[in-house]
């Protein structure tokens, strides 16, 4: 167990446990067994996200705001003893969470699963169309494919020569979606929802540092993107129930841009893999150098079905919006 993180934690407790949890690639998460209570403790990864402080303020704002609906809990920060919500400790800027009773369903197999995850994501994206103003970027480029793309230029020349010529025959997918018009997750993996004990609703939506202004389908490709990968490839039932979930709850869906979304974020993150490992894996966390290049070659391999599949994608999306128009 982290000492760093035990002192930490006494910044909010005189006496706790402290137990790792989860399997996240960025931030330090741990448990937190009080006397009386639950909660969870985060150190920030200000390598990944370069001002701490932004990340914090623009939480705040984003928890203000989405605590004007009543359908999902809304995750509590906090407050230390001092009174504030973060705390700096050995260096390292930390919080506390309140725990949220609920599981995480990874890989989900029913399409009914997916479609409340989709729509729990949409209303997500709605719900802050109420901000006061735009949120500043807190990952420079963030999502931004041709920026991922520029980092990896700087060192193509040692990547293999197989992945080198398939990126490079796919870079143009960076103009695809570039247009910026709402609020958004910004990592809507299946991981990123908590559903009820039964497994059949999704109870809350967590995970908020990467929250942006960008484009809706950036949202949506990244989910059938996680739910594919997930699953062990592309299913045309699981598409079709991201399609619907979304639908329901943004407007701005069409067909094109949701059949281009998921090959969109998987050569993103592919490329952002490589060039990791390329660099030493400075910013996802691995076991053995080597891990961040099979998982470029795994979401690589994704991208191959997404760009197979994409007229059936758009056929499937147009299908599903006529028929939800017509049901209104």
């Amino acid at each position: 167990m982290s000492t760093d993180a035990q002192r930490a934690i006494r910044s909010w407790f005189d006496d706790a446990q402290l137990s790792p949890l989860g399997a996240g690639h960025i931030h330090d998460t741990y448990l937190v067994r009080t006397s009386d209570d639950r909660y969870v403790l985060q150190r920030v990864n200000e390598y990944v996200f370069r001002d701490g402080d932004l990340v914090m303020r623009q939480t705040r704002q984003l928890l203000s705001c989405w605590q004007r609906q009543n359908t999902y809990v809304v995750p509590d920060l906090i407050s230390a003893l001092d009174g504030s919500l973060a705390v700096r400790s050995d260096g390292s800027l930390w919080r506390v969470w309140r725990f949220i009773a609920g599981r995480t369903i990874d890989p989900i197999q029913r399409p009914s699963q997916i479609e409340a995850v989709a729509r729990a994501f949409a209303r997500f994206q709605d719900c802050l169309e109420r901000l006061p103003n735009v949120f500043t970027d807190t990952i420079d480029g963030f999502l931004n494919l041709d920026h991922y793309l520029e980092a990896f230029a700087a060192v193509e020349q040692d990547a293999p020569e197989d992945l080198k010529r398939f990126i490079g025959a796919n870079a143009h997918l960076g103009s695809s979606l570039k247009d910026r018009h709402c609020h958004i997750h910004g990592d809507c993996k299946v991981n990123n929802v908590l559903f009820d004990g039964q497994g059949q609703d999704v109870i809350a939506v967590i995970d908020f540092d990467t929250a942006m202004y960008g484009h809706w389908a950036w949202d949506f490709g990244d989910l059938v993107r996680s739910v594919s990968f997930s699953a062990g490839g592309y299913d045309l039932r699981k598409f079709s129930a991201c399609v619907r979930g979304f639908a329901g709850a943004q407007s701005r869906v069409t067909p094109e841009q949701a059949a281009v979304a998921p090959a969109y974020v998987a050569l993103m993150l592919g490329v952002r893999f490589l060039t990791d490992h390329l660099q030493g894996d400075p910013y996802f966390k691995v076991t053995n150098h080597g891990d961040n290049l099979d998982r470029a070659r795994a979401q690589l391999s994704l991208l191959k079905a997404f760009l197979q599949r994409r007229q059936e994608m758009v056929a499937a999306t147009q299908a599903l919006l006529r028929s939800g128009s017509e049901s209104r």
